[in-house]
C-alpha cells in the first residue's frame, strides 16, 4: 500500500481489530491509521454488576488498543449498542469522520452480517463516504472524495456482488489482532479467552514469523481505472 492515511470503520469497540495486523503494519510504516466506531458498547457486559459502567470500561479498553496498535484517532459516533439506525446525525458524523481524516482508503463492514449493528454499519458508512466528498453539508469540513473502499469482514458468505478480494502481507505483524484483543478484558468471556492466553498466544505467533495475510474485499462501487501492474 502506498496510502498516507487510511479510516477503519466498525460497528462496535473491537470489530477494528479483525485487522489489526494491517492496522499495526501501515501505522509502524508511518501511515495515519484513523477508526471510527459507530456504537458505544453499553450492552456487552457479561456481568449485570457492570450496567452502569460498561461504556467506560470500553472506552478505556479502546484508548489501551490505539496505543498498543499504533492507531492516530477514534472517531466515537456513540449511537446505542444494540440500536444503531440511520438517522440524520449518526449520517453525518460519519461524513465529519471521513472529512476530518481525509483517508486514501475506508475499510468497513462488508455486506453480508448478520448483527443488526453491523448491517446498519454497512448501510451507512458505504453512502456516507460517497456523500463526503460532494459539495453539501459545509459545516462538516471540506469535501474529501475516498477514491479506494473495502470491507474488512462479513463478506465471506454474502452472494451479493463485491469486488476482487485483496491479501495483504501482514507477517510479523500478526500477532496484533491477538494483542489487541488482550486489551478487550469486558469481553474476554466472550471470546472465551483470558489476557494472559491472549498474550502468550500472540508471543507464541510473533515467534513462530510465519507468513501471514489478511484480507479485503473491494466494494462493489470500487473501480480500478487501468489494469493491476504485474507483480515484481
Amino acid at each position: 500500500m502506498n496510502y498516507r492515511r487510511v479510516l477503519v470503520f466498525g460497528a462496535h469497540p473491537d470489530d477494528e481489530i479483525k485487522m489489526a495486523g494491517t492496522m499495526a503494519k501501515l501505522a509502524a510504516s508511518g501511515v495515519e491509521v484513523y477508526v471510527a466506531i459507530m456504537t458505544d458498547g453499553s450492552e456487552g457486559f457479561p456481568d449485570p454488576t457492570w450496567r452502569d459502567r460498561i461504556v467506560a470500561m470500553r472506552a478505556a479498553e479502546m484508548e489501551e488498543c490505539d496505543r498498543v496498535v499504533g492507531i492516530t484517532k477514534r472517531f466515537r459516533i456513540d449511537c446505542p449498542d444494540m440500536g444503531l439506525v440511520q438517522g440524520k446525525q449518526v449520517f453525518k458524523d460519519c461524513i465529519r469522520a471521513v472529512r476530518e481524516a481525509k483517508p486514501d482508503a475506508v475499510f468497513t463492514h462488508g455486506p453480508a452480517g448478520i448483527n443488526p449493528d453491523h448491517v446498519a454499519t454497512h448501510q451507512i458508512t458505504v453512502p456516507a463516504t460517497w456523500q463526503a466528498g460532494q459539495p453539501v453539508a459545509a459545516d462538516l469540513g471540506e469535501p474529501w472524495e475516498v477514491r479506494h473502499l473495502y470491507y474488512h469482514k462479513e463478506v465471506e458468505t454474502s452472494v451479493l456482488a463485491v469486488g476482487p478480494s485483496v491479501t495483504f502481507d501482514v507477517t510479523g505483524y500478526d500477532h496484533y489482532p491477538l494483542l489487541a484483543n488482550a486489551t478487550q478484558v469486558s469481553q474476554h468471556s466472550l471470546f472465551g479467552r483470558t489476557r494472559a492466553e491472549f498474550e502468550a498466544e500472540a508471543k507464541r505467533i510473533k515467534e513462530a514469523h510465519r507468513p501471514v495475510v489478511e484480507t479485503f474485499w473491494m466494494s462493489e462501487r470500487f473501480r480500478l481505472t487501468d489494469f493491476p501492474p504485474r507483480e515484481a
